[in-house]
């Protein structure tokens, strides 16, 4: 299987370090200093939960140009730049090829197969123009949620904070053989890979935190228990995971845990920053479309109320657009 890792950051690195580790035939595209470290010195990865902390060589590139077709593409970008990219990933995909996407939020593909008045409904939030269902195509898309933390410390190095969980499912709820595949392909590089028969109930059980946490985190400059443990942003953070729970439940998706178990769980975490606090931080375009407007999108579409969403929304686009993200 040749494997390439569109978008070789913090988990698209991670990713293709354990499968490259496996014997597998991986090819990363990354850009600027972190294309040019791995390219000199190769990929370090550092993680006391894998007990590991390895240097390797990898073939890379920062163009597309003569890469030929992959048997599966993990598509590691955010949701805007996976949206300006899609035309390229185009040129990596034969007729079978999977796409993996790695991103937050509500995905673009979400309504493809879904049973409902909003079926292949096509989100302007995440996908403006509709670039990704053009080019790439849904039926392609092997559903993705993932769990673990890490972050690059230095261009060429990736560190791993926590999590093993990738969790995989088909947008029609199948148990297919790719998805059985690629789950294989993950379990023998270390990675927890279940394969869903309901991948936008966990989607969406994700998303109820970040959705809240994230850009909370962007205005607060608080880790997630820092957030939790002040009543103030805590009620803020209620009524947003409320909001979210609303449209979630008017789309007919199982909520599986309660706002007071989810707030739990994150400052369980501890001083945890949240992905969209270290991209605000290195002045890095933040993913507020994808975690937050693509909700305020769907609760017009299912008249749903959402004003603390739109609200955190603005103050959090203020705050990027200040800072230069």
């Amino acid at each position: 299987m040749r494997v390439c890792i569109f978008g070789a950051g913090a988990i698209g690195g991670m990713l293709g370090f354990l499968l490259n580790k496996q014997g597998i035939d991986v090819t990363l595209i990354a850009r600027r200093d972190h294309y040019k470290a791995i390219k000199k010195n190769g990929l370090t990865f550092i993680s006391s939960e894998f007990n590991i902390e390895e240097t390797q060589k990898f073939k890379i590139f920062d163009s597309l140009e003569t890469l030929g077709k992959f048997d599966l593409v993990i598509n590691g970008l955010k949701a805007h730049s996976a949206n300006q990219t899609a035309e390229l990933v185009s040129n990596l995909i034969h007729e079978e090829t999977i796409i993996l996407p790695t991103l937050n939020g509500v995905p673009w593909w979400f309504f493809y197969k879904f049973q409902g008045t909003l079926a292949n409904y096509q989100l302007n939030s995440v996908d403006p123009g509709q670039k990704q269902w053009k080019y790439i195509k849904p039926q392609k898309v092997l559903g993705c949620v993932v769990y673990p933390a890490a972050t690059i410390t230095k261009p060429g190095v990736i560190k791993h904070i926590e999590g093993k969980r990738f969790i995989l499912g088909e947008p029609d709820g199948s148990k297919s053989e790719r998805a059985n595949i690629i789950s294989n392909l993950l379990v023998n590089s270390g990675l927890k890979a279940p394969v869903s028969k309901d991948i936008r109930s966990d989607i969406w059980l994700k998303l109820i935190g970040n959705s809240s946490f994230n850009p909370l985190s962007v205005i607060t400059q608080n880790t997630l228990k820092e957030m939790c443990e002040n009543e103030d942003i805590k009620n803020i953070i209620e009524e947003m995971m409320s909001e979210v729970i609303f449209i979630g439940e008017k789309l007919n998706i199982k909520i599986r845990l309660t706002v007071e178990k989810r707030i739990e769980g994150a400052k369980n975490v501890g001083d945890h920053k949240t992905s969209t606090l270290q991209d605000y931080e290195n002045k890095k375009p933040l993913e507020l479309n994808a975690l937050i407007n693509s909700l305020i999108e769907l609760g017009k579409l299912t008249n749903i109320q959402t004003p603390t969403l739109n609200t955190v929304y603005r103050i959090a686009k203020f705050f990027s657009e200040r800072q230069g993200c």
